[in-house]
């Protein structure tokens, strides 16, 4: 009987450092086998769990047997499953505390009742995800991401559906200083002459994509990265089809108290973003403010001063 053996992987990185390690997950991914791919995903998604829990553990919230974590080892070059555990090991150790510093002074959702506490619960669930924003890895994966953006001939924005939003207010923000900006808007399917046929290896996709991932938004991502554009991904998920193509993956939360999905950690990204292209960018950031919102001004875009006074409100019949 012949033996399976398994698919070519791309060779160990070197040095083999957790950012390392989960670029070349994240490169091996689509060649894995399906149940390979759940444990790949639980790695990505849990690196603080993949450090301090057995692998039988692991596997158990994976819902996979601990097999399936060897074989991923094997898959990965690894002579097994603890050598993918050191490496995590290793990075929680470089940063000492960093876990022990969460969502400190929250309110006690249990000595409010009703509107109140919902309005607390969505407050405090926001202030969580900023919190864990500011961890020594995402900070440096904005960091790397602003030099990417910075370096490119034009900076494509992508969001569609929920997403679109935080596309929309990257896109429009840059403009007040940067003139390589081009949104791509689904209506009137507005900058997508432009990534069919100019878009290139020197060019970047500012690209906000949560799941329930929208399938239009990865093909055009897909389309951008194999015309060599650098992706710089807002995601939720290191497994997710747009982290998986991007140069640099932003992860934010989303869970909300509500039905859905909340985007203030991914609007605070792109915000943070911004802000740092503005502050490291070579032209004259204040003079391109100050002439834009002239041009604004004169165009007659903001209410002013000169506009008819508005009616007065009645008073409602309990006002005093």
């Amino acid at each position: 009987m012949n033996q399976v053996t398994a698919p070519a992987s791309p060779s160990l990185p070197s040095p083999l450092t957790q950012q390392s390690l989960v670029l070349h997950i994240k490169q091996c991914f689509d060649s894995l086998p399906r149940q390979v791919r759940l444990a790949a995903g639980f790695v990505l998604d849990h690196p603080h769990e993949v450090a301090v829990m057995s692998m039988r553990e692991q596997a158990r919230l994976a819902g996979i047997p601990p097999s399936t974590m060897t074989r991923l080892a094997k898959f990965l070059g690894m002579a097994g499953y603890d050598d993918i555990r050191e490496v995590f090991k290793n990075n929680l150790r470089s940063r000492s505390n960093e876990y022990s510093q969460r969502a400190h002074g929250l309110v006690e959702l249990n000595q409010k009742i009703g509107e109140t506490a919902l309005a607390l619960d969505v407050a405090n669930n926001a202030i969580a995800h900023i919190q864990a924003l500011c961890s020594a890895d995402t900070l440096a994966a904005i960091v790397r991401a602003v030099k990417i953006l910075s370096a490119s001939r034009t900076i494509y924005c992508l969001g569609l559906r929920s997403s679109f939003p935080v596309a929309f207010q990257f896109s429009h923000v840059s403009e007040y200083f940067a003139k390589n900006i081009t949104l791509i808007d689904g209506a009137g399917e507005s900058g997508m002459m432009k990534i069919m046929h100019q878009a290139g290896s020197r060019d970047a996709l500012f690209v906000c994509c949560i799941a329930p991932y929208s399938r239009r938004a990865v093909s055009i991502a897909g389309h951008l990265a194999k015309a060599g554009v650098k992706l710089i991904a807002i995601t939720d998920s290191d497994s997710s089809p747009i982290a998986r193509m991007a140069a640099e993956t932003i992860l934010v939360g989303k869970q909300n108290a509500s039905f859905f999905d909340t985007l203030v950690p991914a609007f605070l990204v792109s915000e943070i973003l911004v802000a740092l292209m503005a502050a490291t960018a070579k032209v004259d950031v204040k003079a391109s403010v100050s002439e834009t919102e002239k041009n604004l001004w004169s165009m007659g875009e903001w209410w002013g001063a000169e506009d008819a006074e508005l009616p007065r409100l009645r008073p409602r019949k309990n006002d005093n």
